[in-house]
């Protein structure tokens, strides 16, 4: 007979079950990374969640882009989130600059 490893008593409602969100649990995940000896913390976002006319300008190639792109958020520990800059995927790949 196998074991079982759920706790006594332990039941499971999969009529309460929500789905999971795996776009929404990647998103804000925050990480640490070290480019050029600045250290960065980044997160990465669908972009789905911004008001519907925002835009931002990637510091790397200066073009522009909207919500609903998926991009990289970063900004230099040092500073903080309100010093943020906001990237295309393959820029902040390339990037190996500081912020400011």
């Amino acid at each position: 007979m196998g074991r079982n490893n759920k706790p006594k008593g332990f039941q499971r409602n999969n009529d309460d079950d929500e789905p999971m969100d795996i776009i929404r649990l990647r998103d804000g995940i925050k990480t640490t990374v070290i480019k050029n000896g600045v250290e960065f913390y980044v997160q990465t976002t669908s972009g789905n969640n911004a008001e519907e006319s925002k835009k931002w300008i990637c510091p790397f190639c200066s073009l522009s882009f909207g919500t609903g792109i998926s991009h990289i958020v970063a900004w230099e520990s040092a500073y903080g989130p309100e010093k943020r800059r906001h990237f295309h995927d393959q820029c902040w790949k390339k990037f190996q600059g500081r912020l400011f």
